[in-house]
């Protein structure tokens, strides 16, 4: 440390650089995706929403490494949860309160420095835990998301997969060749951040892939904007199951998930036209798949009316309105959404669940 600080950064960018660390901002919400430096900066000062909205929150994984890099160290990860005010934007006060946590983790006043003396490095990492523990801020991100957050974390920073991704490799070029019980959730995230380079592989061997094994490699390619060569052979997969008496819904979320990122839009809307037609989609967890991760598919009115009917025949009210709150906060479905719930022709289970949704009573 060489700077003092009187009173604490107006962003936690600028208190971290303060520290002599580098800073890169991810969204850990709908899936793990980086956000550009422009687009943090202008959230963390208060004049632009969070780009990636989920439940009315902020899902935040920062990654913060040493500036110098002679200085060794590994990454530190905060996965951080900022409530969003009715526009989208951080809830400055909350912002305030917690850069002043942190600042006086880092500049403690007493022993004569005033809060404005540099921190003993070994000691303020310490009481940085301390005060991120105590801030109410932090969250603990499902397991597939933290693995694919660090499986993308070692790719920035220009670092090798975990010792768990070639057992994954081998997987995936032949499935017979190793027991799909010995592979772990790292390995299969390291698979899924390096599709591009392995797409050949999995794209021959995903109709061969246990189950259990391709469920979490779905969960973690949500966040990966694959193309038709892997889209293709997970939807069959799907659409495999769906002729079955009994579909697998656990396998049929997973297809939805996996595919939910893909560049192949068209093939995927028929794919989730095909599951909402099928008694697979009147299912809790496939709908809250389709309502959270396959969201700018809503855009399509034929597949929102439908979703919306589904939804309110089968769910609890409790449900339709979680789905149907995050999806309103998103400006680009509010009104498509809107023109499907206020249709005059709209089922009568879309007109009882949306007027209780209105109702101050309904609405979460």
């Amino acid at each position: 440390m060489n700077q003092n600080h009187p009173t604490p950064p107006s962003t936690l960018t600028d208190l971290i650089a303060s520290a002599e660390f580098n800073l890169r901002w991810f969204d850990i919400g709908r899936r793990v995706q980086a956000v550009g430096k422009k687009a943090a900066q202008a959230f963390e000062e208060g004049s632009a929403p969070w780009p990636h909205p989920y439940l009315r929150q902020a899902w935040c994984g920062l990654l913060l490494w040493p500036s110098d890099k002679e200085a060794g160290g590994d990454p530190v990860v905060w996965f951080l949860q900022l409530p969003l005010d009715e526009q989208g934007k951080l809830l400055l006060p909350i912002r305030d309160r917690f850069l002043k946590q942190l600042h006086e983790a880092l500049y403690p006043p007493g022993n004569g420095n005033n809060g404005n003396a540099a921190p003993e490095k070994q000691d303020s990492g310490k009481r940085l835990q301390q005060a991120l523990e105590s801030s109410g801020l932090v969250f603990t991100p499902p397991a597939e998301k933290r693995a694919v957050f660090h499986a993308k974390a070692a790719r920035l920073l220009k670092r090798p997969p975990s010792e768990h991704f070639p057992a994954a490799r081998a997987y995936a070029k032949d499935p017979a060749s190793f027991p799909w019980d010995q592979l772990a959730l790292q390995g299969i995230a390291d698979l899924a951040v390096r599709w591009e380079e392995e797409r050949d592989a999995l794209a021959a061997s995903l109709h061969r892939f246990a189950t259990p094994a391709l469920i979490p490699l779905c969960q973690c390619l949500e966040s990966e904007t694959i193309d038709h060569q892997l889209a293709e052979p997970l939807i069959r997969r799907a659409e495999h199951s769906l002729s079955e008496a009994e579909p697998d819904l656990n396998l049929i979320t997973a297809v939805v998930r996996g595919v939910s990122h893909s560049i192949a839009a068209g093939m995927r809307q028929q794919f989730l036209m095909k599951v909402l037609q099928n008694g697979a989609g009147t299912h809790g967890e496939v709908l809250a798949a389709i309502g959270s991760r396959c969201s700018d598919d809503l855009l399509v009115p034929e597949l929102a009316q439908l979703w919306l009917e589904n939804l309110s025949a089968s769910q609890p009210q409790q449900t339709f309105n979680l789905l149907l709150t995050d999806l309103l906060f998103l400006p680009p479905l509010r009104n498509g959404l809107l023109g499907v719930l206020r249709n005059p022709e709209r089922k009568d289970s879309v007109a009882r669940a949306f007027g209780e949704f209105l109702t101050p009573s309904g609405k979460n």
